[in-house]
């Protein structure tokens, strides 16, 4: 027996041998999948060990008790002027006294989300960034290992904080601010200056506990500098570091311990967050490993390719085998012998080629972590790609295997009739089963549910077949397409459309890997582009007012406001958006009817109630001259003769079409115990996006007597003094500025950030896509060796041969690129045009990218041209014709 299977895989060898350049092309066809898979579960792996051996450093310790909400990725307003959120001298004490007990380090700071960071010199101010703020002791912060800065390097955060004003920045606010060492910023709170004494690296406070940190980085004071920033000088924050090798139910116990003894309102442990990290490493890595197989199918695909065309060109030597007294399963286990070699060698070339790429998978991950990535060789990765290379490759092998089986002995008696046999429906139902089956058992170990996973694989199979039949049709009309009296274009179209099949699922490939790329970057563009114009419409400037003290007394905080306000320069208008929350009494006189929505709310909280009974009345003031106006479609809008009259603008949405509200309806309403009734003289389209106009009822300036619920102030100012006017309204602690490019930044730091996994699998993906189409190429110059004979003997030269060819991988390039290119323009022209009501098909900022994957598209089908083609298109005719 084990002899049988020893010259099975002798002469499988062989003739792998004998076929070396498409043997080549088919190795590299399942090696790009199995790199794939290599490079992703070992980026996988490695994040989930950032994740896990970095746990006390995120956590600063074992135990962390914390007043603070600005862990995650919360935007802390208030925690800068809430003396009822720190940690009272006592309870600082106790929990000092407590780690002393117990042999612990302690450790006590501040932490807020509220803060912002100012590049300022001589001249010129720079653009306020929003940081995480940690006033800390240098003496004692952080109770585990200290923090080894980056510049100046072996500095400790201890000795870089020893000077007056010192401030220690992140790297990646550094890079971003383009601050270094000697640098002078302001710090939001006050308008003394600090020098930058040193950069950290970003891993020591971003990741998944400060989100915050991660975008847009952090900064370190010393705690004796809280009265400088008008913050309160007790801490919000404690951290405590036990002894090494606590066990994890000691280190809970102990925090329920500290609970009582600090009144603290949380907590979060070593042990608790071990756990947490685990499970979120565990998800990304299998999610990134499923997400890396659909480079294995591509390449698996190429292998039924490769070999149907080889059973296609051997049919007689099948013949011949059988004729010579071989049985049917003898023969199978010829072919599945050479898939059998062919995925052995394609997945040790994938292993290689996976792990010298695992340098650049590692940069998209450290980006989408904030986390330096450890660099290992992970023996699990590597078996991984070979288990999967190896049986991918003989589950795809098994569809050639039984067309040879079909093969008839006869065959051999009609020496000029080489086609290949008819697959059969039995044959590619079993194939398809034994994919499903296999592939899904894969997938489902990885996402730990089998039965998920052959769901799942089912269903993507299906849409790849209605994939494929689309893409079919399409090569199908390309071929019909008029050549114009061109002779290479007429057999260009010709060859393209002669194996549809073939074609489209190579087609398939290239536009889906176009798509995952075009769609990251062209649904980031127009997302960013729409929120600009969504802000810009709906707020009426580039700088977002937020009075502190407006949360407790609306009117003091706005006063607040007003006096900053007053004395800056270089502000074009200001724009002030009164909202309040009123009860709807009647209508018309009568009491509203009740609605579907309403019967269903009538079951909910009473809180719930109150706040979908309350209708959301706005007011807007402003000394634009020209303001952005209402979008009405029945009846007038707003005019400045309007204020202080009882009229408003209702959103036509399906509330106030079920409670008959219409143009002329009288509302009634009750706002702090006081009545109204307002005249609808308006009726406000509802337009969709970020800031809908749907449930809005607008009412002119002081209609309404009484103080509003909340007071938005926008200011337009002129771009020469925004850097400025964002720092003087630093300087007030009870206020918080945005400016409109802040939104912005974060969107944009956002879709960076979380779309690096899926950029790295697209571009993956495409070099998968790029394999396959050089495989194609190849194996189509393979079976077109005797018509390349036959046009060079009647007097084609062998580059005008090329030329055909070139010509037809171009127009698939070309496709493959437009095809994926226009399904991602087309969602985000649908995006844009819900939200703007003008399609935006490709974004201004993402036009440079559109181009570079349209060129990469042609060069990729040029570059598997000259590779595949050329060698045969060189090849002399009599060698041609005397073996085809």
């Amino acid at each position: 027996m084990i002899g049988r299977w020893w010259y099975y895989l002798k002469y499988a060898a062989r003739n792998l041998r004998r076929s070396t350049r498409w043997t080549i092309f088919a190795i590299f066809c399942i090696a790009a999948g199995v790199a794939a898979v290599v490079a992703l579960r070992s980026l996988g792996l490695a994040i989930g060990d950032s994740l896990v051996e970095n746990v006390r450093q995120q956590n600063h310790g074992d135990i962390t008790l914390s007043f603070s909400s600005s862990g995650g990725f919360s935007f802390d307003l208030g925690s800068s002027a809430d003396n009822a959120d720190t940690f009272t001298p006592n309870a600082v004490a106790n929990a000092q006294q407590w780690a002393q007990q117990h042999n612990a380090t302690f450790t006590a700071y501040t932490l807020n989300s509220a803060s912002q960071v100012t590049p300022i010199d001589a001249v010129t101010v720079g653009r306020p960034q929003f940081v995480s703020l940690f006033l800390i002791d240098p003496e004692t912060f952080p109770p585990t290992s200290p923090i080894e800065l980056l510049d100046p390097a072996g500095t400790t955060l201890r000795d870089a904080l020893a000077g007056e004003n010192s401030i220690v920045i992140s790297q990646n606010l550094a890079a971003s601010q383009s601050l270094s060492v000697g640098d002078t910023v302001r710090v939001s709170g006050t308008e003394e200056t600090f020098t930058v004494t040193g950069i950290a690296p970003t891993e020591a406070e971003a990741g998944t506990g400060n989100l915050f940190a991660s975008f847009f980085g952090f900064a370190y004071l010393p705690i004796s500098d809280a009265a400088i920033l008008q913050v309160p000088e007790q801490p919000n924050t404690i951290s405590i570091a036990l002894p090494s090798g606590t066990p994890s139910e000691t280190i809970e116990q102990y925090a329920r311990e500290l609970l009582p003894l600090t009144r603290a309102p949380n907590y979060t442990t070593s042990s608790e967050l071990l756990e947490s990290n685990q499970i979120a490493g565990d998800i990304i890595g299998r999610f990134i490993v499923v997400m890396g197989l659909g480079a294995l199918l591509i390449g698996g695909v190429g292998i039924i390719n490769t070999m149907l065309v080889m059973v296609g060109r051997r049919t007689n030597e099948i013949a011949a085998l059988k004729t010579f007294g071989l049985k049917g399963r003898q023969v199978a286990a010829m072919f599945l012998s050479e898939a059998l070699l062919l995925g052995i060698m394609g997945s040790i070339v994938g292993v290689v080629l996976g792990l010298l790429l695992t340098g650049v998978v590692y940069q998209y991950g450290e980006t989408f972590l904030q986390q330096r990535l450890p660099a290992r060789i992970y023996p699990e990765a590597i078996l991984y790609g070979m288990v999967l290379g190896t049986v991918v490759t003989l589950v795809f092998g098994v569809l050639p295997v039984l067309t040879a089986n079909k093969v008839r002995p006869a065959t051999i008696l009609r020496p000029n009739e080489t086609a290949l046999p008819a697959t059969g429906c039995l044959n590619v139902f079993i194939t398809l089963i034994l994919v499903v089956v296999v592939i899904g058992a894969i997938a489902g170990r990885i996402l730990g549910s089998i039965p998920a996973g052959i769901i799942g694989v089912a269903l993507t199979l299906l849409l790849l077949a209605f994939l494929v039949g689309v893409m079919w049709v399409i090569v199908w009309f390309v071929g019909k397409l008029p050549s114009f009296g061109i002779a290479d274009l007429r057999l260009a179209l010709r060859n393209l459309s002669s194996r549809r099949i073939r074609t489209a699922t190579t087609l398939l490939a290239l536009a889906a890997g176009m798509f995952a790329l075009s769609s990251i970057t062209f649904v980031g563009a127009g997302t960013r582009e729409l929120l600009n114009f969504q802000l810009t419409q709906n707020f009426g400037g580039n700088v977002l007012v937020f009075p502190l003290l407006g949360m407790v007394s609306p009117a003091i905080g706005q006063a607040t406001v007003n006096a900053q306000v007053s004395n800056m320069q270089g502000i074009e208008y200001t724009t002030q958006t009164m909202t309040y929350a009123a009860n709807l009494i009647a209508i018309d006189g009568a009491p509203p009817p009740e609605t579907e929505l309403q019967a269903l709310m009538d079951e909910a909280p009473r809180r719930a109630q109150r706040i979908f009974n309350a209708l959301r009345l706005q007011a807007r003031e402003t000394t634009n001259p020209n303001p952005t106006p209402f979008t009405v479609i029945a009846g007038r809008t707003l005019t400045p003769e309007d204020n202080g009259r009882a009229v408003m603008l209702v959103s036509d949405d399906f509330l106030t079409q079920q409670r008959g509200i219409g143009l002329g309806s009288m509302l009634t309403l009750e706002y702090n115990g006081a009545t109204y009734s307002f005249e609808v003289v308006g009726i406000l389209g509802t337009a969709s996006g970020v800031f809908s106009s749907v449930g809005q009822y607008i009412i002119p300036p002081d209609s309404i007597t009484q103080s509003p619920d909340f007071t938005l102030t926008t200011l337009q100012v002129a771009p020469e003094n925004l850097n400025q006017a964002l720092l003087d309204l630093s300087a007030n602690p009870l206020i918080i500025a945005l400016d409109i490019s802040f939104i912005d930044s974060l969107l944009g730091r956002l879709i960076a950030q979380f779309s690096a996994i899926p950029t790295i699998v697209g571009l993956l993906s495409l070099l998968a896509a790029a394999v396959a189409m050089a495989n194609t190429v190849s194996l189509a110059t393979l079976e077109r060796r005797r018509q390349i004979g036959i046009l060079k003997a009647v007097g084609l030269k062998g580059q005008r041969v090329l030329w055909i060819m070139l010509l037809e991988n171009t127009a698939i390039g070309l496709l493959g690129g437009f095809l994926g290119i226009g399904l991602s323009a087309l969602g985000v022209a649908l995006m844009t045009a819900l939200g703007t009501g003008i399609p935006t098909p490709i974004p201004s900022t993402a036009v440079p990218v559109a181009i570079a994957l349209m060129t990469a598209a042609v060069l990729i089908a040029w570059v598997a041209t000259f590779l595949s083609a050329r060698p045969a298109v060189r090849e002399r005719v009599t060698n041609v014709l005397r073996y085809e």
